[in-house]
Order: C-alpha cells, then sequence, then structure tokens
C-alpha cells in the first residue's frame, strides 16, 4: 500500500477566526491542505490531539489503499476503534474502500473523569437536530441525557463553501432559536467535502466522519458528542454515513461519540418538534433548492417533511411557505432507496393510524413509481432526486 501522511501545523488567526490546519501528502498524489475554522472566542475549546484530522482523512486514506501516518498526538482508543469501524465498512463496500493500517508518532490516553460531563451536537435546523436538542435539554432522554451546553453548525456540507450570505442567514436565524434553550451555536468552516467528497456517492458514505471529526474538533472541553439519527431501528438503511453501528467506533478515551435517537420514527421527531413553535418555525430541512437559506417545499427532503406534519396532525409551520398537491406528490421521481424509504415509514405510519386522505395514496403511486425505476437500475444511490419545478 502507498502511504498517506497528515502533518498537522500551526494554528493562525484570520479574520477574528482560528485556522486548524494540516497537510496531507499520499505518495503519487502530492499534497493536500485540510482545515477547519472556528470564531476565535471560541478556540480554547479546540483539543490541540490530532484525532479530528485523522478522523477527517480515514475515508479518502481507505478509497485509495494509502496506509495512515499521523505526525502528532492520537488517542490510542480512537485508533483501536477505527480498526472495528473500517472492518464493517469494508464489508460494506469492498468495491470501494480497503482497510489501511493507522500509525501516530504519539499515542495518548486520556480519561473522561479528567473533564467535566459536557455534551456538544452537531446543528443543521433539521428535525433530526432539533429533537435531538429538544429531548437533551429538557432532559427526557433517561439515563441517556446528556448536559448538552453547544451545538455546532458546519459551513462546507450542504452548503458551499462559496454561499457566505446563505450560511450567515440560516446561523443568524438559528443561534437565538437554540440561545432560548441554554445552547451556544458554533460556526465552523471546514473544506472536508469540497476537498475529497465533492461525489455524492461518496458523501454519502463520509459524512458521518466528517461530523464526529467536527465535534471532536472541540474535545478540548466537551467529552460527548451528539450525532442525531436519521431512520430509527426498524427501518436502518445501511450502509450510510451515520448510523447506530459505526458511529460510537469514532469514539476515543476522552470524547464519546453518540448516535441519539434511533428509537424515533421521523414523525415521531415531527410531532415533539411542533410543539415546540420556536424551533418549528425555524426548521431548515432543504438541501437541493436555489436559496437553501429556505425550505423550498418543492424537493423531496422537503415534501417528505411536509407530509411528516400532516401525519402526526400538526399544523405546518412558517419555516414552510406552502404545501404540496397530490398531483405534485405523484410526479416527484429520481428517487433512490436513501429517499424511498423514509417515504415508507410516512405512509405505514398514515396506514396504520387510521388516515385515509387523498394524499396516502398519491404517496402509494409515488412509492410504486420509483421502486419501479430502481428495479430496472434507472434511480441510482449517489444521484440527485428530482426537484418539482411548481
Amino acid at each position: 500500500m502507498s502511504k498517506m501522511e497528515i502533518w498537522p501545523l500551526d494554528w493562525y488567526e484570520e479574520n477574528d477566526r482560528v485556522i486548524i490546519s494540516a497537510n496531507v501528502v499520499t505518495e503519487g498524489q502530492g499534497e493536500e491542505k485540510l482545515w477547519f475554522s472556528v470564531p476565535t472566542k471560541f478556540s480554547n475549546y479546540v483539543t490541540k490531539k490530532a484525532d479530528p484530522l485523522l478522523l477527517a482523512t480515514l475515508f479518502v486514506a481507505m478509497r485509495r489503499k494509502s496506509d495512515l501516518i499521523v505526525h502528532g498526538d492520537v488517542s490510542s482508543d480512537l485508533i483501536d476503534n477505527l480498526e472495528l469501524f473500517q472492518s464493517a465498512w469494508v464489508h460494506w463496500r469492498p468495491e470501494r474502500y480497503s482497510k489501511v493500517s493507522i500509525q501516530a508518532d504519539n499515542e495518548v490516553k486520556q480519561s473522561l473523569l479528567a473533564k467535566p460531563a459536557r455534551a456538544i451536537q452537531t446543528f443543521s435546523g433539521g428535525v433530526d437536530s432539533a429533537f435531538t436538542t429538544l429531548r437533551h435539554v429538557r432532559n427526557q432522554a433517561g439515563r441517556a441525557s446528556k448536559n448538552l451546553q453547544a451545538a455546532v453548525m458546519i459551513h462546507g456540507f450542504d452548503i458551499p463553501l462559496d454561499e457566505v450570505d446563505v450560511f450567515e442567514t440560516i446561523y443568524q436565524r438559528s443561534a437565538p432559536v437554540l440561545s432560548g434553550v441554554d445552547v451556544e451555536l458554533i460556526s465552523l468552516k471546514t473544506n472536508f467535502r469540497q476537498l475529497w467528497h465533492s461525489d455524492l456517492k461518496y458523501w454519502e458514505d463520509a459524512f458521518g466522519t466528517g461530523m464526529a471529526s467536527s465535534l471532536m474538533l472541540f474535545s478540548g472541553r466537551f467529552d460527548c458528542g451528539l450525532i442525531a439519527s436519521s431512520e430509527p431501528y426498524n427501518s436502518l438503511l445501511l450502509p450510510w454515513g451515520s448510523n447506530p453501528v459505526t458511529d460510537w467506533m469514532m469514539s476515543s478515551d476522552s470524547f464519546q461519540l453518540m448516535h441519539d435517537a434511533t428509537e424515533y420514527t421521523r414523525n415521531e421527531k415531527v410531532a415533539a418538534v411542533a410543539e415546540w413553535t420556536e424551533g418549528a418555525n425555524n426548521l431548515r430541512v432543504c438541501w437541493q433548492g436555489e436559496n437553501k437559506s429556505q425550505n423550498c417545499c418543492r424537493c423531496e427532503k422537503c415534501i417528505r417533511t411536509i407530509l411528516n406534519f400532516r401525519t402526526v396532525g400538526a399544523e405546518l409551520p412558517k419555516s414552510f411557505s406552502r404545501d404540496v398537491t397530490d398531483d405534485q406528490l405523484r410526479s416527484l421521481h429520481g428517487l433512490a432507496e436513501a429517499h424511498i424509504n423514509p417515504l415508507r415509514q410516512i405512509r405505514e405510519y398514515a396506514l396504520n393510524n387510521g388516515v385515509s386522505a387523498s394524499w396516502v395514496e398519491a404517496l402509494s403511486d409515488c412509492i410504486s413509481k420509483n421502486e419501479a425505476a430502481i428495479a430496472k437500475g434507472l434511480n441510482q444511490p449517489g444521484a440527485m432526486p428530482s426537484v418539482l419545478s411548481e
């Protein structure tokens, strides 16, 4: 195998933000620069260890069949866990990934007892992350409840780095919502996706490591990172970049990664978030619309969220400016299994709860049409689903 070396660079300040970066050198492919940017006032939250840099490079190393060498301090438990993580992904996608070795200049151990219990979550403004916020600040997760103090909103994932105004609009809208429940929202910028995962098929595998590395970046202050689940236990879609099988394998001895709320369906999450008026009115689920700071109400993600609110009998919140008709629902096409799976859950919930409105039949027609397209090889994983024109 070739080698991929991670050389952490000295931090530097630029425009009231601190840049944490590394040169990544792969044999035969030259040098690339991975970076994260955080507001200077949060720089004391950032770990000095290279754990987040290792997590961020793992999938590209597995793709390139390049053994990893980290020239810095790395948690030994993280290296151990990433062996398990790789084994799972190599079994799921043997045609795409190979298991690689990981070495660090210095392996370190640090007890969780060394820090007060504090949790941080990823926050996009969507249903899943809003539900995770709600249940932890209200101490409704039972013994799994965490002392949630902060959330990180990541610029460079669903919002491209060049869409600065769009991200700022979303951040400024979300920050006071979280502040209202005593959660501090941190803006993080990174070229993780732009650098290595611009192709959607790779992104759908790697986004979980991107979220984990972004959370672990703040392990200088926090000991637990919450990643909101996207599917419930009874409807898991594997392989998928974030899941309850492998997310915990991105933990270290001093920072626990927790895949949160897999015991809830999206309908159940929507029912809970609908009662949080401020949260519901500021939801942002859209990633395909022209203006990503708003919900377009015509992409598959917007449409299924609209249907979630219908299914549980909740009023459509102000964050969705328009509804969807039966004909529009039937015309939705280009859906892969990852998009159809949540629609099946909506249909099942509606039928089990006696919802007999015409849209349920239209939804069944939409599902059947797209299932047939998948069977014919027309709708491929990693392809972009359609967005309705009207």
